[in-house]
């Protein structure tokens, strides 16, 4: 395929500029010191802070989320292209052990180094699989059914109560 030729694809014009386009335009520098600290913990308020409400009833503006969430995903993506595999096993394959399947993992970071590629694609998947069903494992601690969607499953008061309504948020997106 030569760069100029236009890409074909099933997603809708609006989905395909939310996941190709949407966060690559702004150019911030975050400091993957400020996402996650060196014990492997999530810094959520810098990720929160990037997520935006509109309107008067304050309900999440997910293209404006996702445009400030862009840096943040930029960096997060830097620094796991700086780690050897080894490295990135040592450091947070102890935070997969919940998922029931923290081999997926690694198997996800050979894949980030293949760009351009359907590995990619194919391995956020199956990273999303691993999530959902690990999140739905966590729902059923609280919660009598498990919702059928995943979109359903993140909006969920019974995940809201174990995470948080901020981290809830930021699930949606």
């Amino acid at each position: 395929m030569l760069v100029g030729d236009p890409i074909t694809t099933c997603l809708s014009p609006s989905v395909y500029d939310m996941i190709c386009k949407l966060g690559f335009e702004v150019r911030g520098n975050c400091d993957f010191n400020n996402i996650v600290t060196e014990n492997g913990e999530v810094c959520w308020k810098t990720i929160t802070d990037c997520v935006s409400c509109a309107g008067s009833d304050q309900s999440l503006d997910h293209q404006a989320s996702v445009r400030l969430l862009g840096p943040v995903c930029e960096a997060v993506h830097f620094h796991f292209l700086s780690l050897t595999k080894g490295q990135f096993e040592i450091q947070y394959i102890p935070w997969f052990q919940w998922t029931s399947f923290p081999e997926l993992f690694p198997e996800i970071f050979d894949a980030l180094g293949s760009l351009p590629s359907p590995a990619i694609s194919l391995s956020l998947m199956k990273l999303t699989s691993c999530l959902e069903r690990a999140l739905g494992d966590v729902f059923l601690l609280i919660g009598k059914e498990c919702p059928f969607l995943l979109r359903d499953l993140l909006a969920s008061a019974e995940l809201a109560q174990v995470f948080g309504q901020s981290v809830n948020l930021l699930e949606g997106i």
